[in-house]
């Protein structure tokens, strides 16, 4: 077949269908979703006029009232029934044809009302009249205000137009119209009746507009999401939430800062890995840098990096502490850590991993250099100083299961956290011994009040 012969090509062509089915669907889908708050809209406005046709005929026309009344009344009250069955979503699909066949009965009923009932004592050219105008407001209501797709609009308006016509046609053999008259009124119901084909149509290609348009929003906002969160996979939470702000400048300039290092190590995780498979290796490193990761985040950290399977944690930045906090933040991390490891090694017993794991735990406080370093393709936000150096070979020195933390992070946490002394260590680059604590096992913190006293948490 030829394509411009094709009635669906022709339709996308003028904007009124979508070339994939799926598209269709979904864009009626969508339509009776934008529609049906119109259709409400239409039904409650229409409502106060088939009210005031009510009471005119009743206070001015008793005669059109014994004969019309009923049905009137009827009208409204499926009118209030209709607009009621515009908020139940399960009726949703149906809006729109209860829209298009209550349209048509309003029309049918304006037509027969005004043309035979209503204003019998008046001449028949006002008859004729007052009926082409009922009609035509009836009819914006059936093209515009209930937003039913064309071919829907022209079953719900063409039959009360025809009888309309009918009834001027019916005056004009009675003689009660001249043809001057007929014709006139007739012209006028019909360019209007084109008038409002034409707008209706607009109206679905700019609904179909605006449904593309939607999808492309939608689609946008879709992927704006994923790279949200491929983002926030990839950048430490608070690197993350600084990024969403647009506030660039406080991680991206390095700046000097004293912040709180933590350095974590697996013990034995070499060995682990010529022993296992991969895709258990890989099970038992995720599960393991999520769970360190989640328990620095709680404690106010943040996971910098991950060498191999040593975390690396900063408190203090970018998001700014005090130092005492920090300090404590930082050894709380590291046992709520050691504590929840042998939870995970009970974990990797059923992958085959024999062995309960351990990790050491390194800890210093000091000024570093914070911000993010690496090329124009790719950036790290983490700490460069001696006292993250000093941190990894805390971590180096310590036993497995256990923590050091450096004197200058001991002075800081002794009046809350219970530690014994453990000697000296040696850090390369630095000229000096450093003295190393490590916090009590089993001891309970000690939490001060802005008073000055202390007591037990």
């Amino acid at each position: 077949m030829n394509p411009e012969r094709d009635p669906a090509y022709a339709h996308r062509l003028l904007g009124l269908r979508f070339e994939r089915r799926e598209t269709e669907r979904e864009y009626r889908e969508w339509r009776v979703d934008t529609a049906t708050p119109f259709t409400r809209i239409g039904y409650v406005g229409s409502l106060p006029s088939w009210t005031l046709v009510l009471v005119a005929m009743v206070v001015l026309d008793p005669d059109a009232a014994d004969k019309a009344a009923a049905w009137v009344v009827a009208w409204i009250l499926l009118l209030i029934a209709l607009t009621a069955l515009t908020f139940p979503a399960v009726l949703r699909r149906t809006v729109m044809p209860m829209s298009a066949v209550a349209n048509c009965l309003a029309g049918l009923l304006a037509v027969w009302l005004f043309s035979e009932v209503t204003l019998i004592d008046q001449l028949s050219q006002t008859r004729a009249g007052v009926m082409t105008a009922a009609v035509i407001v009836v009819m914006f209501f059936g093209f515009g205000i209930f937003r039913i797709p064309p071919g829907a609009a022209l079953l719900a308006v063409t039959p009360y137009v025809a009888f309309a016509t009918y009834r001027l046609q019916e005056g004009f053999d009675r003689q009660e119209l001249s043809g001057v008259e007929a014709s006139s009124l007739a012209a006028g119901l019909w360019i209007a009746y084109l008038g409002g084909l034409m707008v209706c149509v607009v109206i679905e290609i700019v609904e179909r507009r605006a449904f593309c348009k939607d999808q492309i929003i939608d689609a946008q906002q879709r992927e704006l999401h994923q790279s949200r969160e491929t983002i926030r996979r990839y950048v430490p939470r608070a690197v993350f939430e600084h990024i969403a702000r647009g506030d660039i400048v406080g991680i991206e300039v390095p700046t000097r800062r004293r912040v709180t290092v933590l350095v974590a190590d697996l013990v034995g995780f070499t060995v682990l890995a010529d022993r296992v498979d991969p895709e258990v290796l890989t099970q038992v490193v995720n599960e393991y840098m999520t769970s360190m990761s989640q328990l620095v985040d709680e404690h106010g950290g943040l996971v910098s990096e991950f060498a191999g399977d040593g975390p690396m944690a900063l408190f203090g930045a970018p998001d700014e502490m005090e130092v005492e906090e920090q300090a404590v933040a930082a050894v709380r991390a590291a046992k709520a850590m050691q504590a929840q490891l042998p939870t995970l090694s009970l974990m990797w017993q059923r992958l085959g991993v024999s062995d309960p794991l351990q990790m050491r735990i390194g800890i210093d406080t000091g000024v570093l250099s914070v911000g993010s370093f690496g090329s124009e393709g790719r950036m790290t936000y983490t700490a460069i100083g001696v006292h993250a150096n000093i941190a990894a070979r805390l971590q180096a020195h310590c036993e497995p299961g256990q923590i050091l933390l450096s004197d200058s992070s001991w002075h800081l946490v002794k009046d809350r956290i219970p530690c014994h002394p453990r000697g000296e260590v040696e850090c390369k680059g630095v000229h000096y011994p450093v003295p190393v604590y490590s916090p009590s096992v089993g001891s309970v913190d000690r939490e001060v009040s802005e008073d000055g006293v202390q007591s037990r948490g």
